[in-house]
């Protein structure tokens, strides 16, 4: 490449790039001072990341944490069953209480009836000895002037005996 530059032309062509390129690297250098010093803050967010990670560890040691969506779903169906388990014998209880309360009242009934049956036998013997009754007093009233009459006779006769064997 044929320049038509002469030595001195191309040593001040040269000078003016390495003058350009040191204000540049001032410039960079500037600006790299002129930016702030995150250091304190990063370290910050490093300590608080650490202290994160220790807490997440102690987390993912709970016992919780190591189950699996199958462990708690066996978990959930084992109390399930146990409630219902539990339900069931207090409905078999409950169920036990009313078949008793059932018979209970059955048994009312049946002493009601019983005591009305023997209210209604009561009144029927009652009615049949007031019936009996006056059928004796109609009879002992009919009775009465013949047995009195032969009572008399006895009485007459008795005495006669008694007063033969006095005179005698």
């Amino acid at each position: 490449m044929a320049t038509d530059s002469s030595p001195a032309e191309a040593f001040e062509a040269l000078r003016r790039e390495v003058a350009l390129l040191r204000r540049a690297l001032e410039g960079l250098a500037a600006e790299q001072k002129a930016q702030p010093d995150y250091s304190g803050v990063l370290t910050g967010i490093g300590e608080r990341i650490k202290e994160q990670n220790a807490t997440l560890g102690a987390m993912a040691k709970a016992p919780a944490l190591q189950l699996t969506p199958e462990a708690i779903g066996q978990h959930i169906l084992r109390a399930s069953q146990q409630v219902r388990a539990e339900e069931a014998r207090l409905l078999g209880h409950a169920q036990n209480g009313m078949a008793a309360a059932a018979r209970q009242i059955e048994s009312a009934l049946a002493t009601a009836r019983t005591a009305q049956d023997q209210q209604r036998a009561v009144k029927w013997y009652a009615a049949a000895g007031a019936f009996v009754g006056a059928v004796l007093m109609l009879l002992a009233s009919l009775i009465a002037p013949v047995l009195e009459a032969q009572i008399q006779d006895v009485a007459v006769t008795t005495n006669a005996i008694d007063a033969s064997y006095r005179g005698h």
